[in-house]
């Protein structure tokens, strides 16, 4: 299995079992202060939007803030893997 199909895998059952919020590590391409990640609600709305995370020491698995920055959105998970996020 390659590394694009092991990080859409993982993304499709992440979106189908709805259970975090999944963190990313930095991609190149974008500078941010915060960490990247999905909020739990796009999760539960099926949106694939990288938001900031700004207080990631204290907001937990289930972080929601829909509010916060957002980085990147895709139409799809190939399209986000494809730009070179990799789950943490």
């Amino acid at each position: 299995m390659t590394d694009r199909e092991y990080q859409i895998n993982n993304l499709q059952r992440i979106f189908g079992e709805a259970r975090l919020s999944p963190v990313f590590r930095r991609n190149s391409k974008y500078k941010t202060e915060g960490v990247p990640r999905i909020a739990y609600d796009d999760i539960m709305n099926d949106k694939r939007i990288i938001r900031c995370d700004n207080d990631f020491s204290r907001s937990g698995g289930f972080w929601s803030n829909t509010d916060a920055t957002i980085i990147a959105q895709y139409d799809s998970i190939e399209e986000l893997v494809d730009d070179g996020w990799r789950l943490d």
